[in-house]
């Protein structure tokens, strides 16, 4: 008897041992590669010394496994472009759920904007400072139908605004009842409006220019059709008429003079030239207007200075630019210019420095520009078509220089142009 339960016994143990290696170990695999699988790890599955009634099992893990992995690696492939297209858009784009939550804002828009923080998850009217972008989101969600419209939006950390060209298109299933999702594309149009706005100035302001001398040419004109006029005003007419048609005339050349200047692909005649005897000429040629504003100019010229690369013609008109602002705003007692060129390491450095009342702070940012004048209409006494320093920086630049002010209201004001010195030629 006690064999026999020693025996039954042992026969137990053996039983339990088979399941457990058998059954229960490779259980726990399968169980554990299923953990594995779940977590995202769709490595291949190789389970060997499986019992036949869980090789089917197995055999269809590693089917799964591996339908999961090329899944995965095409969902992977698909955000990888996806990622790409919308970092290489120049347009905004932002995605946001129905509830106008972002979920995704590509690199454009956050440039456009100046965003930095963290905007997944917030809500569109607490990033974009917009009623227009917010209503048109919101229509698109509420009507299943893409909107379109401008809107002007407030940059955060900013005071200047974009304008934009909106689309909002709502993102839904074709068997859903009501959208998913929101696209939103943002196209910044702000050069454009800011060019439009300058052409209506421009226009404005050449309208303006233009009608000042015609008027009084006209009306000089009517004086001229009086039988009984006197030869004194019939002098005086026709000198102030040739004076206004001079004015119309300058006019014209220093907008066609910008006009050419600004012309992409515009050419230059440069060759390696010594500024010093260009400004000594100018002073010369201008004498007449010297002696007659009785201004005194010095030159201050760095002696043996290296030439540069420049048109001449160009930068003759560009210096005689200058020298007559500053006659035409010096002092009217006393006045004095200097005029200097010295090196100043890679370029060369030309002053046109005058005594004069100076320029308003407020003033210098605009002194470059078309038609701006310091104190506006007040200054057009003083003659000049408002022109002349839009001349001077736009032949700089074209010469890959630049034109720096200086000047404090009261003490007088400093034009200094930076050349690049001409590269000598490499010895073999």
């Amino acid at each position: 008897m006690e064999f026999f339960l020693a025996g039954l016994i042992f026969s137990f143990l053996v039983l339990g041992g088979i399941v457990v290696f058998q059954v229960i170990v490779p259980l726990q695999e399968l169980l554990e590669v299923l953990r594995r699988i779940a977590a995202g790890d769709y490595r291949t599955v190789i389970m060997s010394g499986l019992p036949s009634f869980l090789r089917k099992a197995s055999d269809d893990l590693r089917i799964v496994a591996e339908t999961l992995a090329k899944q995965q690696a095409s969902l992977a492939e698909e955000e990888f472009g996806l990622s790409m297209i919308l970092g290489r858009m120049t347009e905004g784009v932002i995605i946001a759920g129905p509830d106008l939550r972002i979920r995704l804002i590509n690199e454009a828009a956050s440039a456009m904007f100046n965003l930095k923080a963290q905007t997944r998850g917030l809500l569109i009217q607490e990033v974009f400072l917009s009623h227009e972008l917010q209503g048109m989101a919101r229509q698109a969600v509420a009507s299943g139908e893409v909107q379109r419209g401008e809107c002007t939006i407030l940059i955060p950390g900013r005071r200047e605004r974009c304008h934009l060209v909106v689309t909002a298109a709502p993102l839904q299933a074709p068997e859903a009842k009501s959208p998913d999702g929101l696209l939103i594309v943002l196209h910044d149009i702000t050069r454009m409006r800011e060019l439009e706005s300058m052409r209506r100035e421009f226009v404005a302001n050449v309208s303006h220019e233009f009608r000042t001398p015609l008027s009084i040419i006209n009306g000089y004109l009517e004086t001229l059709e009086d039988e009984k006029l006197s030869k004194e005003m019939l002098r005086k007419s026709i000198t102030v008429m040739r004076r206004h048609g001079d004015r119309l005339n300058d006019l014209i050349a220093d907008l066609l003079t910008i006009s050419r200047m600004e012309e992409k692909g515009v050419r230059l005649e440069s060759e390696p030239t010594d500024l010093v005897p260009i400004l000594r000429r100018l002073v010369d040629h201008m004498e007449h207007e010297i002696s007659t504003k009785n201004v005194t100019v010095h030159l201050e010229l760095q002696a043996s200075l290296p030439p540069v690369e420049v048109d001449v013609y160009r930068m003759e008109q560009a210096f005689s630019n200058l020298l007559a602002n500053a006659l035409r705003h010096g002092r009217s007692k006393e006045a004095e210019i200097t005029i200097g060129a010295a090196v100043q390491g890679l370029e060369l450095m030309i002053s046109f420095c005058d005594n004069g009342p100076g320029i308003p702070f407020q003033d210098q940012d605009h002194i470059f520009e078309r038609f701006y004048r310091v104190g506006g209409d007040r200054a057009r006494h003083t003659g000049g078509t408002g022109l002349g320093l839009s001349i001077v920086k736009n032949v700089v630049q074209a010469h890959g220089g630049r034109i720096v002010l200086e000047s404090k209201p009261g003490v007088g004001a400093n034009f200094m142009i930076f050349l690049p010195l001409a590269l000598k030629p490499e010895r073999p």
